[in-house]
């Protein structure tokens, strides 16, 4: 089985929707599997040039917005986790977390996909909101909703932004469209706002991206992704070993079917 599922991926051409510097896995995966890996981010992430947390700053829990909140704000706040070890941390969800553990740290988060809502109400079980401080490391310019739902709560609410997203929307080039000459058998977003920005970069090819099934990581980024006319969504647990493992079901499948 091992070796029909290498071979499942062997001349398809996926498209890694990804930021540049988180596609590495990706790319790397489809690569090995035999696959065309074609790299189109719809966002440029950029980690921003600031002070860390003083570790005098008064704090209760610690919550991480993304595994990208993780890779660019855990050095920021290190040395207040040092001098207050008693400080609890929390993540949005289970790939967050994930890296969050590997850090030695005890994490709490939702079960399943995760998300703000979810998040708030694992923390009312773990302490008394209303009572407490809390510092979200988060994008620059994010949606704020977390924030909402804690100063909801009760909760004293801090943001501690340590990168910014910005949009590409520019026309795919040509070296891309060289690369899908062939056509797309598959590709992977893992946010909204990057569904959005390839779907502009592909003005007038859209219909390579809703024809080809789409490879998620959040019932969120299916809803958009429908709306925008893509018929096969496919929800994975992560962007990880999780999604590599769903495009080798997909394309296993059609084999089996022929």
């Amino acid at each position: 089985m091992a070796t029909l599922e290498m071979r499942s991926l062997a001349n398809k051409t996926i498209l890694i929707g990804r930021p540049r510097f988180q596609s590495e896995y990706l790319m790397e995966q489809v690569g090995a599997r035999a696959g065309r890996a074609v790299l189109c981010p719809g966002l440029d992430v950029q980690e921003l040039p600031i002070d860390p947390v003083s570790p005098l700053d008064e704090c209760d829990v610690i919550v991480f917005v993304s595994p990208t909140s993780v890779e660019m704000g855990w050095k920021n706040v290190s040395e207040l986790l040092k001098v207050q070890p008693s400080i609890q941390i929390a993540a949005v969800g289970r790939s967050t977390a994930d890296k969050l553990n590997a850090k030695g740290r005890l994490v709490f988060a939702p079960e399943g996909q995760g998300g703000a809502d979810s998040l708030v109400k694992v923390m009312r079980g773990n302490l008394d909101l209303s009572l407490s401080t809390v510092l979200v490391v988060t994008a620059e310019g994010g949606s704020g909703r977390l924030e909402h739902l804690l100063e909801h709560e009760g909760a004293t609410v801090k943001t501690h932004a340590c990168y910014h997203r910005s949009d590409i929307q520019d026309p795919i080039d040509t070296e891309v469209l060289a690369q899908l000459k062939a056509g797309l058998d598959g590709w992977i977003v893992t946010s909204r706002r990057s569904i959005g920005n390839i779907f502009v970069q592909f003005k007038g090819r859209e219909a390579l991206l809703t024809s080809a099934p789409l490879f998620v990581n959040h019932s969120a980024v299916a809803e958009k992704a429908l709306a925008l006319g893509v018929t096969t969504v496919f929800v994975c647990q992560d962007a990880g070993v999780a999604m590599m493992h769903s495009l080798e079901d997909w394309f296993l499948s059609l084999d089996l079917r022929q």
